[in-house]
């Protein structure tokens, strides 16, 4: 999928924006402040219903306004075209439109706009807590296995009924009904993200050694609990550790990938700008695995393009993105930056306070 317009009301510092992109690389040029992430935050909420920096509609509104409005026309590789309008409100309601048409969800939007998103704060996924890499576990797992949703949402409503239960309950039997009905839910969640991370992980290890063929790294997949006891018997074993916090404390929701070389964690080993090549590593493989297996591209938002990379860095990454064929946004702050990987199919767009030319 490539984005081939998109308008912007009232994001932020941009009160009014119409742009016709280039299905290649799209670079934003600006100020610190000018408002080059917010576009690349609107772009990312297109396709997710919210913005990868607040959680608060109101941190996104324009202060004197009650909503805001972002559309779209995208482009499928079978020459298909889709229009994609999006409302949210100071209440963080959302309003989606897909091609005219109103009564979709989020998930609908993910699956027309498959993102892959590589920012400063992109960091937390080798060096931040497991819920990052759970994230990026499950973003391909959505995209893969279509009984994923289903099945994750069911066991978030099982562990929310077992967590209240916890509270309450004398002894283990009182559980014992709601644990036949998430164990095999846990148990297929599981298998998914296990299947998937075996495919992506070659995929990984194979790109890594691109960008830093110094190193050989180890990738391995945790499921949250021990993988030779059934999670059945789990759930039973700990029910007097887990009704004394109140809470769940094994299972899909504590899974995880540990990346390391020679036996030590990356977030140990590398540089700042090691760990940003490897997070590309990771951001690249899993957009290139979705468009091998899809026949569709990913699109590619880069925030801060120069940030941690010398000027032969910055070459492999922009080389390895155009041989994906993809469409990317990549922000700079001078055209300095981007002066060396600019081709004439590209477009550069220039921003000051929330103005773009």
């Amino acid at each position: 999928m490539t984005l081939s317009q998109i308008k912007i009301h009232h994001f932020r510092n941009i009160d009014y924006a119409e742009l016709i992109l280039s299905p290649n690389f799209n670079f934003i040029v600006g100020n610190n402040g000018s408002g080059k992430t917010s576009l690349l935050e609107a772009i990312y909420m297109l396709g997710h219903g919210r913005s990868f920096r607040h959680i608060q509609s109101n941190r996104i509104i324009q202060h004197d306004h009650p909503e805001l409005v972002l559309y779209s026309k995208i482009e499928s590789s079978n020459n298909q075209t889709h229009s994609i309008g999006l409302s949210k409100t100071r209440n963080n309601d959302n309003k989606i439109k897909i091609d005219g048409n109103e009564g979709f969800r989020l998930t609908d939007l993910a699956k027309l706009l498959p993102i892959q998103l590589i920012t400063p704060e992109g960091f937390d996924l080798l060096t931040g807590g497991p819920k990052y890499r759970r994230a990026f576990i499950d973003w391909g797992c959505f995209h893969h296995y279509p009984e994923f949703v289903y099945l994750w949402n069911n066991l978030k409503r099982l562990f929310k009924q077992r967590n209240a239960l916890l509270k309450q309950s004398n002894n283990y039997n009182q559980l014992l009904p709601w644990d036949k009905e998430l164990a095999p839910i846990a148990q297929k969640i599981s298998q998914i993200r296990e299947d998937y991370t075996r495919q992506i992980f070659p995929e990984i290890i194979h790109t890594s050694q691109d960008f830093l063929p110094e190193y050989q790294l180890n990738c391995l997949y945790y499921q949250g609990w021990d993988h030779d006891i059934d999670y059945t018997e789990i759930l039973y074993r700990q029910y007097e550790r887990d009704k004394l916090i109140n809470y769940t404390s094994s299972g899909p929701h504590k899974a995880d990938i540990k990346l390391r070389i020679e036996n030590i964690p990356v977030e140990d080993l590398l540089s700042r700008g090691q760990l940003k090549l490897l997070m590309c590593a990771l951001r690249l493989s899993q957009g290139e695995y979705y468009t091998k297996q899809t026949k569709q591209s990913c699109i590619y938002l880069i925030d801060d393009f120069a940030s941690e990379l010398d000027h032969l860095k910055r070459n492999l990454l922009s080389q390895r993105l155009k041989s994906a064929q993809s469409q990317v946004f990549i922000t700079a702050v001078s055209q300095d930056q981007i002066t060396q990987i600019i081709d004439e199919n590209d477009k550069i767009f220039y921003i000051k306070s929330g103005i773009i030319s």
